[in-house]
Order: structure tokens, then sequence, then C-alpha cells
């Protein structure tokens, strides 16, 4: 009786929903209480790409071949006197790393070429990759000319800031300070 009772609750599509919410309704007269959050409609006004990526601590590494790289600093630990340390990147024979910057996956870091040429980009948008690899040709993330090579990198916070500069000194001994807000209409 009762597994024929069952079957027909199964063969009957509106006795079974009115059993689903009989069910439902005597869950929420034992348990229910009122709400505690509050629906808003419209909280976020605009969602951009950096919201949905965590901030985090990063080494950004850049070869002399001009192979770059990012990693998380968590990759490397501190060590005690006589450590042998750890492998920061692979490299060709002739190869080695030529610079290394800290910063965070939102801050910006300025690119400076051998050409005058600024480009810019923000942490997170420079690959990430293992310890072990050896890093992807810079000119995949920047578009460089044949003989363009990148100069030196740096890691900037706030590109608005109107405290900050950058002195360049040129090989025929010209000096120029330049207010870092200036760098912040870059393209790629």
């Amino acid at each position: 009786a009762y597994i024929s009772e069952l079957e027909a609750i199964l063969a009957d599509e509106e006795k079974l929903l009115n059993l689903v919410r009989e069910e439902l309704t005597e869950i929420k007269e034992k348990y229910g209480d009122e709400r505690r959050t509050e629906i808003q409609l419209g909280g976020i006004d605009h969602l951009e790409d950096e919201d949905l990526i965590p901030e985090e601590q990063i080494v950004i590494t850049l070869s002399h071949n001009n192979y770059i790289k990012r990693l998380p600093v968590s990759t490397y630990r501190a060590q005690n006197r006589g450590g042998r340390g750890i492998q920061g990147m692979n490299t060709l024979e002739d190869d080695f790393v030529s610079q290394l910057v800290t910063t965070s996956t939102h801050h910006h870091v300025l690119f400076f070429t051998n050409k005058g040429r600024v480009y810019k980009l923000k942490g997170y948008e420079v690959p990430e990759l293992s310890r072990q690899s050896k890093g992807i040709p810079v000119v995949n993330v920047i578009e460089l000319d044949q003989d363009e090579t990148i100069s030196t990198m740096i890691a900037v916070k706030d590109l608005d800031s109107e405290e900050d500069f950058l002195v360049f000194a040129t090989k025929k001994g010209l000096i120029k300070r330049s207010a870092i807000r200036n760098f912040n209409r870059i393209n790629k």
C-alpha cells in the first residue's frame, strides 16, 4: 500500500509538487527565521577584470636575451647563512637574469627601451610561469621593434602621484626629471 502510494505520487507531477511544497513549508516553520542579509539592486556599478584578480606580491624577471616571466613572492624563501639558494629561472647557456623587480599584481610596471620608448603593463599582465621556466619572449607581451630591447623596468604603485618623479640621464650628459603622472597615459 505504501509503495503504491509513493508510485502514485511519482506518476502525478501535481501531487509531487504539492508534497514538496508541504515539506518545504514544514521546514520553514520549524527552522526558519527572519532574513539577516539585505538584497540591494544595482550594488555594483562597474566590474573590471582587475577586480577579479587577487592582489598578491610578485617578482618579475627579465633575462639578458629578453625573456620575461612573473612568479609569486611566495616561490622564494628566506635562508640562513650558508644556504645554497634555489634556482629562480632556467636560462639558455649565454642568457642570465638581467633585471628583477618586486611589485604587486595590481601595480604598474614601466618598461623603458633602448630607443627611448616606454611601455606600461599591470603586474598581472606579465605571464605567470613556473620557477624552472626560462620565460617567454618579451615581444609576445610588448610590441617591440626588431632591434628594440628593454633597458630597464620600474614598478610604480600610483601613476597619479603628484610627489613622485623619475630622473633620466643620457650618454651625452643630459638630465631630465619627469613627474610620474606623465606616464599615466601610455598605451601598451
